[in-house]
């Protein structure tokens, strides 16, 4: 354990460091009052994001793949992480690589969707591999290379999504990806739970306090989808969320307010509650939205507090990185339909 009091100085200070990479409030300022996405890609390689992107100059009549951008922009928040990672060990480094494994989950739930397509070679889903190297669960895996679901299986059978996995092939017979895909995500959830219980078991809650936004969103949006627009009922939903994680969102609000008829009336119940009357909106996107500025308001806290004998600064990074991803494509998507900014974007940069 004193080694780790060495390295979270020494990871502190690369964080900071990494963070001072994020775009500024004039880079957000200039992307967002870019003509179209030709300029607004033209903006974004001349920032720190220029490492990430394989090309030198654009030309307006060839440009890349919203997906091989968006690709490009979440393979960042890989590569920071891992950098991060050199200077820490132990607890603090399992709570990291956990959380970068959610980039090999979007593998996986790419190959299983590719794997449920027509047999029609132009129709497959081309699987962009985001490379964890030596902190992935399944290392030097290519995912292109899997045929099919007992090929698939085989790669996660020393995984936790293994049992998972097998009963949503059950799943699959049916047609039913989404259920597949929120068992999978459910297991990583869980995973990534048991990592923030084990190192906050000598910790102050810094780091819970960080989580229990993301769990909140996550049980929030997971619930309103499978419930409005899916018809799953209560009893069905609930074993699909992370409700261990979360701070607001618990299993009897949620009970509360599932015979809602609709969205409508499930986010004006949600606005009387005491609990979360400060973030509750009326709709899943407003809501999320004010969930998410609350957790960036927390970071923001987390680096001014300076904790370097705690691996939080770094979760704090994460989080901040991710949203700015997020924004970021959400922005690209507007550029690219001609959509008015300021209506789109999730978390408020500008």
């Amino acid at each position: 354990m004193l080694g780790n009091f060495f390295e979270y100085p020494a990871a502190c200070t690369r964080t900071r460091g990494v963070r001072a990479k994020l775009l500024s409030d004039s880079d957000w300022k200039n992307l967002a009052n870019s003509n179209d996405l030709f300029s607004t890609l033209n903006y974004l390689v001349e920032t720190e994001y220029r490492p990430f992107f394989d090309w030198t100059t654009l030309h307006a009549d060839a440009l890349p793949s919203l997906r091989r951008v968006e690709h490009n922009l979440r393979s960042s928040t890989v590569s920071y992480i891992i950098n991060i990672l050199r200077f820490l060990s132990g607890a603090p480094a399992e709570i990291l690589v956990a959380l970068i494994q959610k980039y090999e989950l979007l593998n996986i739930k790419k190959t299983v969707r590719r794997l449920n397509q027509p047999p029609r070679e132009d129709s497959h889903l081309k699987i962009e591999n985001y490379n964890l190297g030596r902190f992935a669960l399944c290392p030097k895996t290519d995912w292109d290379a899997i045929k099919n679901f007992d090929d698939l299986a085989d790669s996660l059978k020393s995984t936790y999504y293994r049992y998972a996995y097998e009963k949503g092939r059950n799943l699959v017979a049916g047609g039913d990806l989404m259920l597949f895909e929120c068992l999978l995500e459910k297991v990583y959830y869980d995973y990534l739970i048991s990592i923030i219980e084990n190192i906050e078991k000598n910790n102050t809650g810094a780091i819970r306090s960080l989580f229990s936004f993301f769990f909140d969103e996550i049980c929030l949006a997971t619930f309103v989808r499978l419930k409005y627009d899916h018809n799953l009922d209560f009893s069905s939903t609930l074993p699909l969320l992370p409700l261990k994680g979360g701070k607001y969102i618990s299993e009897r609000l949620l009970e509360k307010l599932s015979s809602a008829t609709d969205k409508d009336e499930f986010f004006e119940r949600l606005a009387e509650d005491a609990n979360c009357k400060n973030f509750a909106a009326n709709s899943l996107k407003l809501t999320v939205a004010n969930i998410r500025r609350a957790r960036k308001k927390a970071c923001s806290k987390t680096f001014a507090a300076g904790l370097t004998l705690s691996v939080a600064p770094e979760v704090a990074f994460y989080f901040l990185k991710e949203q700015e991803v997020d924004d970021l494509i959400s922005l690209l998507q507007c550029k690219r339909f001609s959509i008015d900014v300021t209506d789109e974007l999730i978390c408020a940069n500008f």
